[in-house]
């Protein structure tokens, strides 16, 4: 009897180690996902990645990743993000070749399994699929199901996508179910946010064709009189102007919707970390109390002791020496604080990405620009740590009146530039200091310098000095744009080899 629940004890330790690391490691393939659609990956790459791990944690032989569509008859159609390669004929391996990497493959039977799930929104689970109702045949030469998963990806009621699964050992079952939520709430954040990405960069697109169209209307109407020409030319800016703020608008919304998603999935775990430390922690001082306490018990022992208990005690006294029991009890206080430190310190970085991403509802108010300088350089403590050291000189400065995520945007594209503009290992040097009536902040770099047909052209739109691919040219026209929102302005000081120094003045809030 007591063999029998010790092997059960052993198999519930087992399952719960193995489901703590596929946790663990599902948690670290979002986290990456989600790094990975901020920097600008192409969704196939992501989801390929995700898929694969997907598959390693399931032990599913195929499957794929696929966002529901509707034909212009609203008919809904499955088309995949990422797909394995299961093609049985060359025919079908040069389409997925050609189509799978870029376009996506189309699936439009709903009278299938995975069918089943985007007509009903509902889990499809198939662990007998030749006898499955739901069936819809397989076309000679495909691999064998012997079991399926058809997991919704949902936002709200609204289906978005669909994950599939084919082949795990023993069929699929509500626990690989359970394991796999975060991974739907990450994939539909994605998909979602890749839709908005699309939406924007048609607007883009129109915008650009506007605004060249008004060019060409400029270039026809120049003959006309004075006044005309300056009208069309205020129109023009102002277009721009709207084109800027659309586009910084929409990157916002999108980077504040996936910071918040990884704070909320990192908090769960960090909560576990936190609070498992804090009890090993008591139970540690139980531990080294009773230590002390059984030390103190082999000192007042006498010598009438019997053969088998000196023994033991001599036994004991031999481990104690041998092993250092003294500095292991001031060792594990020491890893315990400093495990604690280390919670308290990712605690402290997830609570400065969401004073970062804040609710940009447009209200200004009273903000110190040391406080938000050194919210922004723990945001990106990670991008620069590298590159360069980063100095600061704040001095005392009164308040501003502003939008706190507006100004920390300014100051993230003013120290990524800086940064990027050193080659090698360089310094970037931020000081503070009140000028009047103005608050001044510079940001001063050791990288390769502007010359002056360059600074001139620094705050047009889609100007960029990068690489094509490296850069929208938008960082510092948005930035312009928000600081002259603030009634203030944005100098520049550079030369080539001597670095850069970027201005921001602002105008301190008047006494009321």
């Amino acid at each position: 009897m007591s063999t029998a629940l010790g092997h059960q004890k052993t198999d519930s330790g087992r399952a719960a180690q193995w489901e703590l690391q596929a946790s663990n490691r599902l948690l670290e393939a979002l986290t990456e996902a989600q790094r990975e659609f901020i920097r600008g990956s192409d969704t196939y790459r992501l989801f390929s990645k995700l898929l694969k791990v997907l598959l390693e944690l399931t032990d599913s032989e195929y499957g794929f990743i696929g966002e529901r569509l509707n034909t212009p008859e609203g008919a809904p159609y499955m088309r995949s993000h990422a797909i394995t390669n299961i093609a049985w004929t060359d025919e079908l391996r040069r389409m997925y070749e050609e189509k799978a990497p870029k376009l996506g493959l189309e699936f439009r039977n709903p009278n299938t399994l995975f069918g089943a799930v985007f007509t009903t929104n509902e889990i499809v689970v198939a662990n007998t699929p030749a006898t499955d109702p739901r069936r819809g045949g397989l076309p000679p030469g495909h691999p064998e199901m012997r079991s399926f998963l058809g997991l919704p990806i949902k936002s709200g009621d609204e289906l978005v996508g669909m994950v599939g699964l084919a082949n795990r050992p023993g069929g699929y079952d509500p626990a690989v179910i359970e394991l796999l939520q975060p991974m739907l709430s990450t994939c539909c954040t994605i998909m979602l946010g890749w839709r908005s990405e699309n939406q924007r960069r048609e607007t883009e697109g129109l915008l650009r064709q506007r605004e060249e169209e008004l060019r060409r209307h400029h270039a026809q109407l120049e003959e006309l009189v004075q006044s005309r020409t300056e009208k069309l030319l205020r129109t023009t800016q102002e277009l721009e102007r709207r084109q800027v703020q659309l586009i910084q608008s929409e990157r916002l919304a999108s980077l504040g919707q996936l910071v918040s998603g990884l704070a909320h999935e990192l908090n769960n775990p960090l909560g576990y970390l936190t609070s498992n430390l804090a009890t090993l922690t008591q139970y540690n001082s139980v531990f080294t109390r009773l230590l002390r306490l059984h030390r103190e018990l082999q000192d007042i022992l006498g010598p009438d002791l019997s053969p088998a208990a000196a023994e033991v005690l001599a036994r004991i006294r031999s481990l104690q020496e041998e092993e250092d029991v003294d500095y292991l009890l001031t060792d594990v206080d020491e890893l315990l604080h400093d495990s604690r430190e280390g919670a308290q310190r990712v605690k402290e970085i997830i609570q400065n990405l969401r004073s970062f991403i804040r609710d940009d509802s447009g209200r200004q108010q009273l903000l110190d620009v040391n406080k938000e300088l050194s919210t922004t350089l723990k945001v990106l403590s990670s991008e620069l740590k590298y590159r360069c050291e980063v100095r600061c000189d704040y001095g005392e400065v009164d308040p501003i009146l502003g939008n706190a995520t507006q100004l920390n945007q300014v100051f993230t594209n003013l120290l990524l530039n800086a940064s990027q503009a050193i080659a090698e290992r360089g310094e970037i040097r931020i000081t503070t200091q009140q000028d009047s009536g103005e608050v001044m902040v510079s940001i001063t770099d050791t990288g390769h310098g502007m010359a002056p047909e360059v600074i001139s052209k620094l705050f047009t739109p889609f100007f960029t000095t990068r690489a094509p691919g490296k850069g929208t040219g938008l960082g510092l026209s948005i930035s312009q744009d928000i600081v002259s929102r603030h009634q203030g302005r944005i100098d520049v000081r550079s030369q080539p080899g001597q670095g850069s120094t970027f201005t921001v003045r602002l105008p301190a809030a008047k006494e009321s």
